[in-house]
């Protein structure tokens, strides 16, 4: 049975807004294509391009992050309203470790205006990676805004994988003496 935990959006505010804008503008295409430019295109076609585009933005806008384990594998996956649309697989080869890093992210807002060129939103993104027995070599899982995902995101691997939780120490000696 598959085992799942959904986190976070995968877009943030700026990017939903340019979807969202992309998506206008497909809305505008489809009214000149409709009234004016090609009037010969099949109706019923352009409805079903239309109502294809509109679904697929919408998805995008509303898609999560999340992890599903299935037959002991591990999966990075991206979930809309809940049902599964996209997993990958991660690789788990020497990998029983697990640890949280934490890092400063910085997010450029787009302005318009030459004397503030570029707001910048900085904040703090936490990442839970894989790692080996020396913690040299590490594979990125997910990152989440909120400390409490991260830690939810951990306790869910030790529950389903029976991983260990460390704090990232990377010791390059154990690595020399393989």
């Amino acid at each position: 049975m598959d085992k799942r935990i959904i986190t976070e959006y995968n877009l943030n505010l700026i990017q939903k807004i340019h979807v969202s804008i992309i998506l206008g503008i497909g809305f505008s295409i489809f009214f000149l294509i409709k009234n004016s430019l090609l009037t010969d295109f099949n109706d019923s076609l352009l409805f079903l391009l239309l109502t294809i585009f509109i679904i697929g933005m919408v998805s995008l806008v509303m898609s999560r992050l999340g992890l599903l384990v299935r037959d002991n594998s591990l999966y990075r996956a991206y979930f809309v309203l809940g049902l599964l649309i996209y997993k990958q697989n991660i690789d788990l080869k020497n990998k029983h470790i697990v640890s949280i890093l934490k890092l400063k992210r910085a997010n450029g807002m787009p302005t318009v205006g030459l004397a503030s060129p570029q707001g910048v939103d900085s904040f703090y993104k936490f990442f839970v990676y894989l790692l080996d027995k020396s913690h040299t070599e590490k594979t990125e899982l997910i990152g989440v805004k909120k400390f409490q995902n991260a830690e939810r995101i951990v306790a869910f691997l030790q529950e389903h994988l029976s991983f260990d939780y460390e704090l990232y120490s990377p010791n390059f000696d154990l690595r020399n003496k393989k």
